[in-house]
């Protein structure tokens, strides 16, 4: 039977139309579609029935109103991995989006552990952070997201919007605090490097953050993994685009007393790197 012929007042059930659904490879849905599909049962009947389904990890709600049916190899636990269903969860919340960060590094083959956290940076307005479905998830709102740093990969749902690995080695520096510290971003941009091609990317990469931010990626680049050639790229850009290099801490927040900036980055080097190779 198809699920659709609910419109033709063929009785199915919630269960049974979530079931088609599943058998027809549609994986996610709306609130609004199972209220379009049977606009004859009340809202509170409605919710009822989702909420039971969710209970028998039939289906997960990782945002308010979006539904994702659990596929079998995901069954046991229930828990979904969000690379199955982000995309269709970011449309649903009309949102730009891409993966970053440590999950952006992975498809890099640079993630030394998997990650306790799956970060999104998106579009405004902002997302809260929190657990969702039992995935904890970090969303980082920027202003505005540049397509031409973002590569689309595949997923089974289709595909799913990933920073470049020009755009994560930035994004790392940028959200050191986010993912555990210097020690932590210098040792998976140790496995990045052979990835990042600074010349297959446009130039306005240089304006997304603060020129603090380049001054410390290239002093990593260069002082702590010794890919001159990657950062000398960085520092031609910097220079022709104007960006004027001020002496800054390499670590924010530390102290910077007693410790020298002996290098054309003019980082003050207070925090010394162990890279877990």
């Amino acid at each position: 039977m198809d699920w659709q012929l609910h419109r033709m007042n063929i009785g199915i059930s919630i269960a049974e139309w979530v079931e088609h659904r599943k058998f027809r490879g549609f994986y996610t849905f709306s609130l609004d579609e199972v209220k379009g599909d049977f606009s004859s049962f009340t809202p509170r009947y409605i919710a009822t029935a989702l909420n039971r389904l969710v209970k028998q990890k039939i289906i997960i709600s990782p945002a308010k109103g979006f539904y994702v049916i659990i596929p079998t190899e995901y069954a046991l636990n229930g828990v979904v991995d969000p690379i199955f269903y982000i995309d269709q969860m970011m449309e649903f919340l009309k949102r730009k989006y891409y993966i970053g960060l440590l999950n952006a590094a992975e498809f890099y083959g640079a993630a030394h552990q998997r990650p306790q956290t799956f970060t999104i940076i998106n579009t405004y307005p902002e997302i809260r952070s929190g657990e969702r479905s039992n995935i904890r998830f970090v969303f980082i709102c920027r202003k505005d997201i540049d397509d031409k740093f973002i590569v689309k990969h595949k997923s089974r749902l289709g595909t799913v919007n990933v920073s470049s690995a020009e755009l994560t080695a930035i994004d790392l520096v940028a959200n050191e605090d986010k993912i555990g510290g210097l020690n932590r971003v210098c040792s998976v941009l140790y496995d990045l490097v052979d990835s990042i091609d600074f010349n297959n990317v446009d130039d306005s990469i240089y304006s997304i953050y603060p020129i603090s931010v380049y001054q410390r990626l290239g002093y990593i680049l260069e002082s702590v993994l010794e890919e001159k050639s990657l950062a000398d790229k960085v520092y031609t850009l910097l220079n022709q685009l104007g960006g004027r290099i001020r002496t800054i801490p390499f670590k924010i927040g530390k102290t910077t007393a007693g410790y020298l900036s002996e290098n054309r980055w003019k980082v003050i080097e207070n925090q010394k790197i162990d890279i877990d190779e």
